[in-house]
């Protein structure tokens, strides 16, 4: 299996666990002061031991993602299970994907994601046309999509760049013929 860097929050998550692992917690106010609980750090699967498509290293309640990733199954209202943006590079190559298609589900319109959802000749979910008022984390819950927040990176948004009223976003890279990802940070 190659290498695979996701871009985003991996590293933080990394970050986390190593803080979280040697810490320790004053417990709560009906504990004597000065008792604490020394956190003991779970072991989890290397990126090798962490095989896409498998389940053995997956805990109860979540589902692979592939990619060494898994979140959880019922992480969103009215959804079935999450989808999931990918974006990432192997060998210097960008990837563009959603984990999962299967999940993209529009479960309709919703305060903060009321716009139009455009669908390929297949009728999977490809675009979504954004509504005033819109915000990213919503259209992803409207969609089924666990990082929804990403939206606007797969469609070349940095970070301080909001999403504008009219503006078609690709929501499934596949599903939109000749989809080129643009990097809004290169």
């Amino acid at each position: 299996m190659r290498p695979v860097k996701r871009v985003g929050g991996a590293l933080g998550a990394v970050a986390l666990s190593i803080a979280v692992a040697g810490c320790t917690i004053h417990r709560g106010p009906s504990e004597p002061v000065g008792t604490v609980v020394t956190l003991e750090a779970t072991p989890s699967p290397s990126q090798s031991e962490a095989i896409p498509g498998s389940s053995e290293w997956v805990p109860d309640g979540y589902i692979d993602l592939g990619y060494g990733q898994a979140v959880p199954i019922d992480s969103l209202d009215g959804c079935e299970a999450p989808a999931d943006l990918f974006i990432g590079t192997r060998d210097g190559e960008v990837i563009t994907e959603i984990l999962l298609p299967e999940n993209l589900v529009d479960t309709g319109p919703r305060e903060f994601a009321m716009g139009e959802v455009g669908y390929d000749d297949e009728g999977r979910i490809a675009t979504y046309t954004v509504a005033p008022g819109d915000v990213e984390g919503v259209i992803g819950e409207r969609l089924c999509i666990f990082n929804g927040g990403m939206i606007p990176h797969l469609n070349g948004h940095a970070g301080w760049q909001p999403i504008q009223p009219g503006e078609v976003l690709v929501i499934n890279p596949d599903a939109v013929p000749g989809f080129v990802y643009e990097d809004p940070y290169d």
